[in-house]
């Protein structure tokens, strides 16, 4: 009987450590699917501003080419400050396509997948600047141009809005 009671305490004390190993590691799955979910929505969270400027990319394009082509063809007409703005702004809807070009190769090229979370964290806050920077530089880039078309008349008083596009 002693020897009976010897083997249930052992299997109770085997069984009892068994199942609190277990508990723990389910309470560490779900930690770690949290952790999985969290990081998916920090990627979402980039790549949502991106989705949100990238079809602006052939605004900026087109607003260049509008004003590289007003330049061409009333240049002579201007004086130098207007020039001056005009080439300035090509120069910035140029530069906010680059950026967002740029932005997009060196995410493609990263290994996310290798980042631990405090590292991945870290990597995503990072990319949400960035792309936040990429944004804002698009839109005033955009703004700053149409402001000047308007202000100059540019494409309006043609008969083909799209003689400069």
């Amino acid at each position: 009987m002693k020897k009976l009671s010897i083997l249930t305490i052992a299997t109770f004390f085997t069984l009892a450590f068994s199942m609190s190993f277990m508990a723990c590691g389910g309470e560490q799955e779900k930690s770690e699917e949290e952790t999985k979910d969290m990081l998916l929505d920090l990627e979402d969270g980039v790549m949502e501003v991106h989705d949100e400027v990238m079809p602006l990319i052939n605004d900026l394009r087109k607003k260049a080419n509008k004003l590289s082509a007003y330049l061409e063809e009333k240049g002579d007409e201007l004086d130098e400050a207007t020039r001056a703005e005009a080439r300035q702004l090509i120069d910035r809807l140029e530069s906010a396509d680059e950026s967002m070009f740029d932005w997009m190769d060196e995410w493609a090229d990263y290994n996310r997948d290798e980042l631990d979370t405090e590292a991945a964290k870290e990597y995503y806050a990072n990319e949400q600047e960035k792309i936040n920077r990429v944004a804002d530089e698009m839109r005033s880039s955009l703004e700053d141009a149409e402001a000047y078309i308007n202000e100059h008349g540019i494409g309006h008083d043609q008969r083909d809005d799209n003689e400069y596009e």
